[in-house]
């Protein structure tokens, strides 16, 4: 099998605006969708990522909220397992990131 990096980009900030009740069916949907993954195998980590980061450069280092020139912040990762893009995209399709207009990138980790 090869390995993805998954980078799940907009989509965050609607949970602000969600009752407490709708935050708890929403997270309880990506509890269900990562221990699918987990149980069939397929996922090897992830984790959501704080809108505040640095960005470094050669200029020097900027901290504030990172977001990408279309203003979509990365707002988590995910690293799967597939036997290729096809099934990469496959496993992606039920995350619950699209139930806010987000997306998700997706890349193939070269090996060294």
């Amino acid at each position: 099998m090869n390995e993805y990096l998954l980078f799940l980009r907009g989509g965050d900030g609607r949970i602000e605006d969600m009752t407490e009740e709708q935050r708890n069916e929403h997270m309880q949907r990506w509890g269900a969708y990562m221990g699918k993954l987990s149980e069939t195998g397929n996922l090897v980590g992830g984790q959501p990522l704080q809108r505040e980061g640095i960005v470094l450069s050669s200029n020097g280092a900027d901290k504030g909220v990172v977001e990408s020139k279309a203003g979509e912040a990365i707002g988590g990762w995910l690293h799967f397992k597939a036997n290729d893009y096809d099934h990469a995209v496959e496993l992606a399709k039920d995350c619950p990131i699209f139930e806010h207009d987000g997306n998700i990138e997706i890349r193939e980790i070269m090996e060294m």
